[in-house]
């Protein structure tokens, strides 16, 4: 039997499954915006998305994302390889975090409207 894992506190497992259920929240929800937020986008360059010839922007628009995303992911990964898995959740959760409370609260900033 491990005496290293029995000696965490029972807390400490529902922390471990808050903290991850609010990530994959977070992560579904950072999808989600992506398509929410293409209408605004084509109509700040200028460009009706659903027109016949538009149809291409909006799909490179959406594997774009989706490369930089499985780009990030394969990155990000390999610093968790390195620094452990636990600590990089950690710091990306708490920076996430703390850019979704800064960027409402400083609306007239150009990088956050």
């Amino acid at each position: 039997m491990n005496t290293a894992v029995d000696s965490r506190p029972q807390s400490h497992k529902w922390m471990v499954l808050s903290n991850t259920t609010l990530g994959m929240l977070a992560a579904a929800i950072n999808g989600s915006i992506l398509l929410i937020s293409l209408p605004a986008v084509f109509r700040g360059i200028g460009l009706k998305a659903l027109d016949p010839g538009n149809i291409n922007y909006l799909l490179w628009a959406i594997i774009g994302y989706m490369i930089a995303t499985a780009v990030l992911v394969v990155a990000f990964g390999r610093l968790g390889d390195q620094f452990g898995r636990a600590r990089m959740y950690n710091l990306g959760f708490a920076i996430f975090t703390a850019a979704s409370t800064c960027c409402p609260a400083k609306a007239t900033l150009p990088q956050c409207t």
